[in-house]
């Protein structure tokens, strides 16, 4: 877990006479880095989770503070440090700009001018420095475990040290198109879960500490899944440390069934007959059970440009129900017991053996599956 705006704060406060004026409901924000901001001009150069430092000098270019404080919430910025006494007054902060940080969860503090900007800045960054060298450190540690290698007792230590017991349940979730981290860290810190997030492959995988409320689901969804770029996966549950990897691997497989189906957010638990595909590690196999079963089919629709592959899908799905079948095809209830007969011709089959409906059946999982 990042360093929480709440820790900084405590560290801070007294030496340097810090008071905390608004947006107290982010405290719990993520802080990534120390940024001295003058010229709202070089906010280009801001990646999102940097704790804010200024004089108050952009006021003399016309700057108003209030402009000043939306554009840092715009670029996901973690809260805010004002240096008052020259360029700002505390009276600049006004009703309409503290409802402003409560309402944005954005952190205002001020700081008097006769505590010096180059002491407070070396002792945040050194902090900072620290953090972000544990971080790297808990990073390599997670790599190792996701990957499956055996880690060194130091790395396993250190994850132990830092609230990753290794006897202890945990669940991977693997999200895509996270545009700006923080948005959820800082969440999932209101929420009190304990986590630690980390980049693999282009996703963020989020390794949870379990156990978590009854409402993590919601959670999830309102929480990570807050915009359409996003899809999550979410694993199985890894009972220590150790079967790590197979949570990692089963978020991942998730994570594909959700962008593949256009949902935002999928469990592997839901996933049905497809997690006993995921066991099978022999897609060539795989692809010709399906292939006998379900050739005969396919090329004769290839040749006479038919469906029957999808009628016969969708009639075995409803349990071999010609009412249901009939209403999800959005078809006449003679037409599909024309099409049945036809594919039972075909197949040379009546549909009355319950292990041939079902290899039928697992055929069509088997062609989703080494779809996704």
């Amino acid at each position: 877990m990042q360093t929480q705006i709440a820790e900084l704060y405590q560290l801070t406060k007294e030496k340097y006479q810090l008071r905390l004026l608004g947006g107290k409901s982010g405290l719990c924000n993520t802080a990534s880095w120390l940024y001295l901001a003058e010229d709202a001009q070089n906010f280009s150069f801001l990646k999102g989770g940097e704790l804010i430092i200024t004089t108050g000098l952009f006021t003399q270019s016309g700057t108003t503070l209030q402009e000043f404080l939306r554009l840092l919430v715009l670029e996901n910025c973690s809260g805010a440090i004002l240096n008052t006494g020259k360029y700002l007054q505390e009276t600049d902060v006004g009703p309409d700009i503290l409802a402003f940080c409560e309402m944005n969860r954005f952190p205002l503090f001020v700081m008097p001018w006769e505590m010096h900007l180059a002491d407070i800045m070396q002792d945040l960054c050194r902090l900072f420095l620290n953090e972000n060298r544990r971080e790297d450190q808990i990073d390599t540690a997670f790599q190792a475990l996701l990957d499956g290698a055996a880690t060194p007792e130091k790395p396993l230590r250190l994850l132990n040290q830092t609230g990753f017991p290794t006897d202890c349940a945990y669940q991977v979730l693997a999200v895509s198109g996270l545009p700006a981290p923080m948005q959820i860290t800082s969440a999932l810190n209101a929420y009190g879960y304990y986590y630690h997030l980390l980049q693999k492959d282009n996703l963020h995988i989020l390794i949870l500490r379990l156990p978590v409320p009854k409402t993590f689901l919601h959670d999830c969804s309102d929480t990570i899944c807050y915009c359409d770029s996003i899809s999550l996966g979410i694993g199985v549950t890894a009972e220590s440390l150790a079967n790590l990897a197979l949570s990692y691997k089963c978020a991942r497989f998730a994570l594909a069934a959700a962008q593949f189906w256009k949902q935002p957010l999928l469990q592997f638990a839901q996933l049905g007959p497809l997690r006993l595909l995921f066991h099978i590690d022999n897609p060539a196999f795989l692809q010709t059970y399906a292939q006998e079963h379900l050739g005969v089919l396919e090329q004769y629709d290839q040749k006479r440009n038919t469906t029957y592959l999808e009628t016969l899908k969708v009639y075995l799905q409803a349990d071999c129900s010609l009412l249901r079948a009939s209403a999800q095809l959005h078809m006449h209830r003679n037409t599909l017991v024309y099409r049945i007969q036809k594919i039972k011709e075909l197949l040379h089959t009546d549909f009355s053996d319950a292990t041939e409906k079902l290899e039928l059946l697992l055929s069509f999982y088997i062609r989703e599956y080494l779809s996704i």
